[in-house]
């Protein structure tokens, strides 16, 4: 080997050779152990995120639909529940117009039972009456005569 001196920062020779040699054998293991890998792993993650950001859009979108059909849903059950909210004020009604006819019936027939009861004790004081003033009668007739009758 020889050396040629200069004076230049940079000399060519065989080390030059040895040396890019080197580092292209370097090159070529580092590309091999931890580049590829590691590319290869930013690829995978690369992926990974944009799944995962898929997944957050297709996420939010079935959200909104969600929200929607629930929605819907609240208004068609606040309706049904309106609609047997009608039902039942409208069979409560209807129970509370029998109750009070059956009221009024009973009313009727205890006022007619009374109206009985009522014309039996006149015509049971008609005649206590009658024989009392039968005897009231009698007596103010002697009283009034001064005899007997």
């Amino acid at each position: 080997m020889e050396i040629i001196a200069t004076n230049a920062l940079i000399s060519i020779n065989e080390t030059v050779v040895v040396q890019l040699v080197s580092f292209l054998i370097f090159l070529y293991i580092m590309n091999r152990i931890m580049f590829r890998p590691l590319l290869s792993t930013i690829s995978q993650r690369k992926e990974l995120i944009a799944d995962f950001h898929k997944d957050i859009i297709s996420g939010k979108e079935d959200l909104v639909q969600l929200g929607k059909d629930l929605d819907r849903e609240q208004a068609k059950i606040i309706q049904e529940t309106h609609k047997v909210v009608l039902s039942l004020e409208t069979e409560g009604d209807q129970r509370a117009m029998d109750i009070l006819e059956e009221v009024r019936q009973q009313i009727s027939e205890l006022r007619h039972e009374t109206e009985d009861r009522i014309k039996d004790q006149v015509r049971q004081a008609r005649v206590e009456l009658a024989g009392e003033v039968e005897a009231v009668t009698l007596t103010i007739m002697e009283k009034v005569l001064h005899r007997r009758l």
